[in-house]
């Protein structure tokens, strides 16, 4: 990822400015049928410029050097280095905080300083790399345009932590918001590749224990399948600049899920109770197909579920927001479904 002087912040756009929509359906009305939407790239010099720089640069620099044998250290720093040249969004205030043992990032609007709204957000990062640090430039956007407090936390990782420990610490994550106040109907819980997994993990373990659960959930490349052996691994595996499969089977590896825990496969969730979900992923990723799972999953049970499929675009892309405008503008359509669910 190149450093973000090759080009000035690009201008947070409100969702209006979208890319053009292949293939459109309506805007989100709050029913419940699912609906799957295909953007095309943002038009401009810039899109494709900014595009092409990121996409040379995770070839070089990210898919050839995170993946095994690199030990998980050098893995996390490297991870690191990268992704906090990713320009943070501005019109935000960001706090150190502790959960019981862990660390964590509240952001809040410098406009809003106790919002109305709270978004609990699961970093991605194979379950083994990744911080709220490192995922800012997601977070403070999201915190701005949806004009809400991110919960930001750093669960514990594998392989030193196994599964569940990532999903209780989700459950910890979302508890304090309750205990700040906020009302479950005010409250979404999102995340990115492995936060995405968590994401709806997590939303079933508040179920299994009687929690009051989120208005709303938003997941970007969510992986459900561990054995990564999907149309789109093998169609992708080389085309996608992002994602080593090497990497993503270690991290399953070192996540072991427990075969007879009632959450250790994200498949066999009963998805009949799922509320509004947005999951946006790209076309060429080759975690592809696990979103489209959900969106026919979802299917079976009429849920509330919107795929958004983005046209060349890569793994988590939206992680390039303030570079490339496309990954903004993916942001502030998260934004507006969170803030329509929400409603006033």
């Amino acid at each position: 990822m190149p450093a973000r002087a090759a080009f000035p912040p690009s201008p947070e756009a409100p969702p209006a400015a979208m890319s053009a929509v292949l293939h459109a359906a309506p805007a989100p009305s709050g029913r419940s049928s699912p609906v799957q939407r295909t953007y095309e790239p943002v038009p401009g010099l810039r899109e494709r410029v900014m595009s092409a720089l990121m996409r040379t640069s995770l070839r070089l620099m990210f898919k050839p050097v995170i993946k095994p044998p690199m030990p998980v250290g050098l893995q996390r720093a490297v991870l690191h280095t990268l992704s906090v040249s990713m320009p943070p969004g501005g019109g935000v205030k960001v706090e150190h905080i502790r959960i019981g043992n862990m660390a964590a990032e509240r952001i809040t609007p410098k406009a809003t300083p106790k919002p109305k709204h709270a978004m609990l957000y699961l970093h991605g990062g194979a379950f083994c790399a990744g911080s709220p640090r490192s995922h800012r430039s997601i977070t403070t956007r999201l915190s701005r345009m949806a004009d809400c407090e991110v919960l930001a936390i750093h669960y514990r990782r594998v392989p030193e932590h196994p599964f569940p420990a990532q999903i209780e610490d989700s459950v910890a994550g979302y508890k304090a918001l309750l205990e700040r106040g906020y009302r479950p109907e005010h409250i979404a819980v999102g995340g990115d590749s492995a936060g995405g997994t968590l994401t709806l993990l997590v939303f079933k373990a508040l179920e299994l224990a009687g929690l009051p659960t989120p208005k709303c959930l938003v997941m970007m490349s969510p992986a459900f399948d561990a054995k990564l052996n999907s149309d789109s691994v093998k169609k992708y595996k080389k085309l996608d600049p992002m994602i080593n499969i090497e990497w993503g089977m270690q991290g399953f590896a070192w996540y072991r899920p427990q075969h007879d825990h009632p959450l250790a496969f994200p498949k066999r969730q009963d998805l009949s109770t799922l509320p509004p979900t947005l999951v946006q992923v790209g076309e060429i990723e080759v975690l592809h197909d696990d979103s489209v799972w959900l969106l026919h999953a979802a299917k079976r049970f009429d849920r509330p579920v919107e795929l958004e499929v983005y046209k060349g675009r890569w793994h988590v892309f939206q992680i390039h927001a303030g570079l490339m405008p496309s990954a903004t503008q993916a942001l502030a359509r998260q934004a507006a479904f969170m803030k329509l669910h929400w409603g006033a």
